[in-house]
């Protein structure tokens, strides 16, 4: 038996590579994941978007500030793969982005194996939100010798804290909390250096939204999906 960690990029089935959608159509498991508080999953719109002929079973993650119940629903959620897999049938868990960068998979993973020790593990990556926002807004992420940081930024403390090097594109994810302040800050910055700033959220998806305006990335409604690429380069 294998058990598949799935890469289903940021929202368009199109984007998934060849390989997942192979591995997807005939799993006979797959586990979809959703929040707590969300009413659709969209890895799981994804999933039935390929007809799969496995059966889909929905995975629900605490977003709880508690630790402890956090870690209870992804000890609940490693069981309930552990079980199926016991049966001697493959599984595949899906997640957005790539299978293994900021993911629930990565919390699974290690108690799945430590369950299963002669366990077979394949993972298939993912095309991830940062290459996708670059792509979509046609910008340059990295080139010569630039730095690429990535940075979850979902506590406001961070446009405190945050350092933009020169040289460097730095993406910022689930930044709907820290969002207006890190504005702020780059208002400023961009008075004096040649600073790039990119915003996007629900990329490739029913209402994607891109904008390089600060003032309009600050009217923004908070949204989970969503994510900045600042760029800051040397001085000529």
């Amino acid at each position: 038996m294998t058990f598949y960690g799935i890469g289903l990029g940021p929202g368009d089935p199109e984007l998934l590579t060849v390989k997942a959608a192979r591995i997807l159509a005939t799993c006979p498991v797959i586990f979809t994941v959703i929040s707590a508080h969300a009413s659709d999953s969209v890895s799981e719109s994804i999933v039935f978007s390929l007809k799969p002929a496995g059966r889909i079973v929905r995975l629900v993650f605490s977003m709880s500030r508690d630790r402890k119940t956090r870690e209870a629903q992804v000890l609940a959620n490693a069981k309930r793969i552990v079980a199926e897999l016991s049966r001697g049938q493959d599984c595949a868990y899906t997640t957005l982005g790539d299978a293994l960068s900021y993911s629930t998979l990565g919390y699974v993973l290690p108690l799945v194996r430590k369950a299963l020790p002669d366990l077979r593990v394949e993972i298939v990556p993912g095309i991830t939100s940062w290459s996708t926002l670059a792509a979509r807004s046609g910008t340059v992420l990295v080139e010569n010798r630039d730095i690429l940081q990535v940075v979850p930024s979902f506590t406001q403390d961070i446009a405190e804290k945050l350092v933009f090097e020169e040289n460097t594109a730095t993406v910022l994810l689930k930044s709907y909390r820290s969002r207006n302040r890190l504005i702020e800050r780059l208002k400023k910055e961009q008075k004096e250096e040649d600073v790039e700033v990119v915003y996007g959220e629900n990329l490739t998806r029913t209402g994607e939204y891109m904008t390089r305006d600060l003032d309009a990335m600050a009217g923004r409604e908070e949204n989970y999906l969503s994510l900045m690429l600042v760029r800051k380069r040397g001085r000529k």
